[in-house]
């Protein structure tokens, strides 16, 4: 593998990721937000692909519509972004942290054949440059 390849987003993107389904309650996604402190997760069909993605601030969305009502019974697809940008494991970290500054995005779902395989931070590329360059 040459030196280039290295940085292929396959090789850094985090495969242990948590995922929802769309008509998970949007309680639930609260909490495991909270118990993996994480902000944002890939929404999937049955069949693993990507219809979109729920945030943090999707979340507070929906705690702010339901005035902190704890009877609230909102489904993540009510609350979660169904255009979502992604990136292919083949393309290169350094072509997602040009992504990474043009967009707000800290995360990106990793797809590969139509499913999301993983998903790459800021963090993660940051790691594949000082691998890269040091």
């Amino acid at each position: 593998m040459s030196k280039s390849d290295e940085l292929h987003v396959r090789y850094h993107l985090n495969p242990n990721f948590i995922k929802f389904k769309p008509d998970q309650e949007i309680a639930e996604a609260i909490k495991l937000f909270n118990k993996h402190r994480i902000f944002g997760a890939p929404v999937v069909d049955d069949l693993g692909n990507l219809i979109g993605m729920i945030s943090g601030t999707d979340c507070i969305k929906a705690a702010l519509k339901s005035n902190f009502d704890s009877s609230f019974r909102g489904k993540v697809q009510d609350f979660m972004t169904p255009d979502v940008r992604t990136v292919e494991a083949d393309y290169s970290c350094l072509y997602v942290a040009e992504m990474f500054l043009k967009d707000h995005y800290r995360r990106y779902p990793v797809v590969e054949n139509g499913n999301v395989i993983g998903m790459i931070g800021r963090t993660d590329v940051l790691k594949a440059l000082e691998k890269y360059l040091c």
